[in-house]
C-alpha cells in the first residue's frame, strides 16, 4: 500500500498535529545534542533527525514526494550501517555492547522499512516492528527502561569503563534539573515510539 494511500485514512488536522509534535520532539533531542559531548551528543542529533524524518513522513506522501521518500531511505540505511559499526567498534573498547547504539540501530532500521517501497516490505515484519515500539511506549512512559542497570551506566568513557548512560542529563545542571531533563528525554522517546507504532500499523 503506498504511503499516500495509508496516511489517507488519518484526518489531516491529526497528520499535522502530529508532525508538529514531532518537530517539537526533534528540538529537544537538537537541544540536548548541542548541550552534550561525544557519544551522547551523536545519540541525541541521531534523534533529531530520525524525528524530523518522521514529521515529514506524516506530512509528505509518497506519491508526490517519491524523490524525498528516496532520499530519506538512503540517509537512514546509513545511518543504521554506522551505528551497527560504531556499536562493535565501542563494545571492542568498553567491553560491553551499549543499549544505546543497538536501540538507535533498530530504529534507524525500523525507519528504512518505512520508506523503503510497498512490494519490498514484509507485512510480518512491519507487524513485529510496531509490537516492538508498542511495548517500547509502554517502557518510555513507565521510566522502565531508565529503572534497569544496564541504561544507568556511569558517563565515564575510558579503557575498561563503560559509556553514557541512555537518559544522561546535560553534565552542567543541578539534581534537579537533570531529573527534568531525563524526563522529557523519557517523554520524547515515548512520543516516537508511539509515532512510528501507528505508521507501521497503518501500512
Amino acid at each position: 500500500m503506498d504511503h499516500a494511500v495509508h496516511m489517507s485514512g488519518l484526518p489531516a488536522w491529526l497528520r499535522v498535529g502530529v508532525a508538529l509534535v514531532l518537530a517539537v520532539v526533534a528540538v529537544v533531542h537538537a537541544q540536548h545534542g548541542a548541550q552534550m559531548a561525544g557519544q551522547r551528543r551523536w545519540w541525541h542529533l541521531g534523534h533529531a533527525v530520525m524525528a524530523a524524518g518522521m514529521a515529514a513522513m506524516y506530512l509528505l506522501p509518497r506519491m508526490r514526494y517519491e524523490g524525498l521518500h528516496h532520499g530519506g531511505l538512503v540517509l537512514f540505511a546509513l545511518l543504521a550501517a554506522g551505528t551497527v559499526v560504531a556499536a562493535v567498534g565501542l563494545r571492542s573498547r568498553e567491553g560491553a555492547l551499549n543499549p544505546i547504539w543497538t536501540m538507535s540501530a533498530l530504529d534507524y532500521l525500523a525507519m528504512v522499512y518505512m520508506l523503503a517501497g510497498p512490494a519490498v516490505r514484509p507485512a510480518w515484519l512491519g507487524y513485529a516492528l510496531a509490537a516492538y515500539f508498542s511495548c517500547a511506549v509502554l517502557g518510555w512512559a513507565a521510566r522502565a527502561f531508565d529503572r534497569l542497570p544496564v541504561f544507568a551506566r556511569p558517563v565515564a568513557v575510558g579503557a575498561g569503563q563503560a559509556g553514557p548512560a541512555l537518559l544522561s542529563a546535560p553534565p552542567d545542571g543541578d539534581s534537579g534539573g537533570r531529573s527534568r531533563s531525563r524526563m522529557s528525554v523519557a517523554l520524547t522517546l515515548a512520543v516516537m515510539a508511539a509515532a512510528m507504532a501507528a505508521m507501521l500499523v497503518a501500512m
